[in-house]
């Protein structure tokens, strides 16, 4: 890890070192395409890992939304349930097939969904469950489950900040029938742009469809095994996976999983030192890692009392040259939301919580003395 003096920025994307070595071995091999060597290495060291089934790199967890939606089968009359506290690609990947999104609101102290008011909006049209995972955290997985057994509906996990982290003893994205994340450079191991589908469900006839799917609707995985002889259209699908370029990169990121997670979580460590005192005297809310959640520790995020505590502690870090930067804006009441029949006002606790939230920097080449800087400014105004 690195350090400055001066200028904190947000994110930085991590760099093992042994990136360069895998593309050089993609250019002297001359496989460029995808879906060769190096995507068959990333996907098996993640299904050994994680005790997956089956892995399919993608170019992006917007790729494993989309295709989660074509194999569900997900199309017009049909509704999907998710928070509006996310991203958009949550909602777009589901909303292009012609399906219904319907919002539900979260809990303010985690700021993930509400299962309570989840449960409230299943109707006889509700095709799938979509909990998001944030920050690092876990949302309440074990009632949405059960909560989707009960109701006999299909869960998708949008896993994409849950990569590494797991509840009891479980990894996030493998609760679900499929689990969708991101490998961004934004995200703690990355490939620049890159995602990568779960599919727990070890059904055969499910994998080789999803494999078709993946391989842009064709059957070339079976023409390349020799099961059939002609390459030809089978299914709806589309380029789905990433290059060989992509996919060397991931893999140099991830073999050094378990380093870049042992840096980040001592960065979170002198976080909880600097703010916990603070939240326990009622400034702010910082959610807790609970015992039962092995974190990746992606985020550090605070939730203040007022849009103003926000605002005021946001514009201080930036008079530093430190950012950070207000959570998302809820879907619903955003330009798109708002054109699919939403109105503001339909999640009173969303719209209440979500712009309170505040993104501190948290990147692999900061060191705990920057988290201290970071963490003494924020001190200096409360007090």
């Amino acid at each position: 890890m690195g350090s400055s003096d001066q200028k904190i920025r947000f994110s930085v994307p991590y760099i093992t070192g042994r990136e360069m070595d895998y593309l050089a071995e993609v250019v002297q091999t001359r496989q460029f395409a995808g879906n060769g060597p190096f995507t068959q290495k990333a996907q098996a060291l993640i299904e050994g890992k994680f005790g997956i089934p089956k892995v399919l790199l993608t170019h992006s967890c917007t790729a494993a939304l989309e295709m989660s939606a074509l194999l569900l089968g997900i199309g017009p009359g049909d509704e999907v349930i998710m928070p509006s506290y996310t991203f958009c690609s949550t909602a777009s990947a589901f909303a292009r097939t012609g399906a219904k999104i319907v919002f539900c609101d979260i809990d303010p102290k985690t700021m993930m969904v509400d299962v309570e008011d989840m449960a409230a909006r299943i109707s006889s049209r509700t095709k799938a469950l979509v909990p998001i995972h944030y920050g690092g955290l876990s949302c309440d997985i074990d009632r949405i489950v059960k909560l989707a057994a009960d109701k006999g509906l299909t869960l998708v996990e949008d896993a994409a900040q849950g990569f590494d982290a797991s509840w009891n003893d479980k990894s996030l994205g493998t609760f679900g029938r499929l689990g969708c994340i991101s490998f961004h450079e934004t995200k703690n191991l990355h490939a620049g742009l890159c995602g990568a589908l779960y599919l727990n469900d070890d059904d055969a006839d499910f994998q080789d469809r999803a494999i078709r799917v993946w391989e842009r609707g064709t059957n070339r995985q079976a023409v390349l095994r020799g099961v059939v002889d002609k390459y030809t259209w089978t299914d709806l699908g589309s380029s789905f996976y990433p290059t060989e370029l992509q996919a060397a990169f991931l893999l140099a990121q991830l073999e050094a999983m378990t380093a870049n997670k042992a840096e980040r979580q001592t960065l979170r460590q002198h976080y909880e030192t600097g703010l916990r005192p603070l939240a326990e005297q009622g400034a702010f809310n910082l959610p807790a890692i609970p015992q039962g959640l092995d974190s990746n520790y992606h985020a550090c995020f605070v939730v203040f009392n007022s849009v103003d505590d926000c605002e005021r502690v946001r514009l201080a870090l930036k008079a530093e040259d430190i950012a950070a930067y207000i959570g998302y804006v809820p879907l619903h009441t955003s330009p798109m939301g708002l054109a699919l029949g939403n109105r503001a006002g339909d999640l009173p606790k969303t719209e209440d919580y979500a712009p309170r939230v505040l993104r501190l920097p948290f990147h692999n080449e900061m060191t705990p003395r920057d988290v201290d800087r970071i963490t003494g400014y924020i001190r200096a105004i409360f007090a």
